[in-house]
């Protein structure tokens, strides 16, 4: 039993909810494109009834590497000021996935301390400029996740 567990439900998800946000670092059990599910970390880049992240990956993989126009999307996310990284990694910049803020909420409650923390400043910034190259996102998206990461406050978790 975690100190957590002992609150009320709806505070609960209150406190969750409020977290889900521009910056947030989370780990999630999704479906893959190898068709397998994997625990991964996500950073979220925008959040409304949909949160929509960018994966965070060990490696950048020799698909991204031959893909000039994809690799340029990749940034780096050190252990350096963010405490809750087990090694340095790659943020995924070129696409976006994403998933139903409700799902997002549900996962995260029943495993709070899946909510790792928040990026920085700086890489929030790097991001943003990453993104903008991104290929498979319309200007429209582009837009909606800079002002979303723009706008996101410096409060760590």
């Amino acid at each position: 039993m975690t100190l957590g567990s002992s609150f009320p439900p709806e505070f609960r998800r209150q406190q969750v909810t409020r977290v889900v946000k521009p910056g947030t670092v989370i780990k999630l059990l999704k479906l893959m494109d190898d068709g397998e599910w994997h625990e991964k970390r996500f950073v979220v880049v925008h959040v409304d009834e949909h949160t929509v992240t960018c994966i965070i990956n060990s490696n950048v993989s020799a698909f991204l590497k031959n893909r000039p126009d994809m690799l340029r999307c990749q940034v780096v996310i050190s252990t350096n000021g963010h405490a809750f990284m087990d090694h340095d990694s790659h943020i995924d910049c070129s696409r976006t996935r994403t998933y139903s803020t409700a799902e997002i909420i549900n996962e995260l409650l029943q495993k709070p301390e899946w909510v790792l923390g928040s990026i920085t400043a700086s890489l929030r910034e790097e991001m943003i400029a990453a993104i903008k190259f991104a290929p498979t996102l319309s200007a429209k998206e582009v837009g909606v996740i800079c002002q979303s990461l723009s706008s996101a406050d410096d409060t760590q978790l």
